[in-house]
């Protein structure tokens, strides 16, 4: 599976989780993520966890407006090495995701190198 096809999974496993109704804010979100994905992300997470098949990501609301904290980890891995943590913003507005890590849903990434 290349990147959008990854990236069609996230957006469809997002909607799935948070409704239709906030489908302009994952859009905002993916979008977000595709302009970071190879230049910052993809190296922090291949430096952390090597080439591995599917990682674990959930999705939360920080502390500021606009601010989305994208958490991922290799589930293999949970207890030994720490998850990576992104802050990305987005212009301001009300998030639909949940404030506090709890009350995420965990989400897989197959195939995202």
């Amino acid at each position: 599976m290349g990147f959008f096809s990854w990236v069609g999974s996230l957006i469809d496993q997002l909607i799935e989780w948070l409704g239709r109704a906030v489908a302009a804010f994952i859009n905002g979100l993916v979008d977000l993520i595709k302009a970071l994905w190879e230049t910052v992300i993809v190296a922090a997470l291949i430096a952390a966890f090597g080439l591995v098949a599917t990682l674990y990501v959930i999705f939360y609301a920080g502390a500021l407006l606009g601010e989305t904290m994208v958490e991922i980890w290799d589930p293999e891995y949970y207890t030994s090495k720490p998850s990576q943590v992104f802050t990305l913003e987005q212009a301001p507005q009300d998030s639909p995701l949940p404030t506090n890590r709890s009350a995420t849903k965990i989400l897989k990434l197959e195939n995202w190198s």
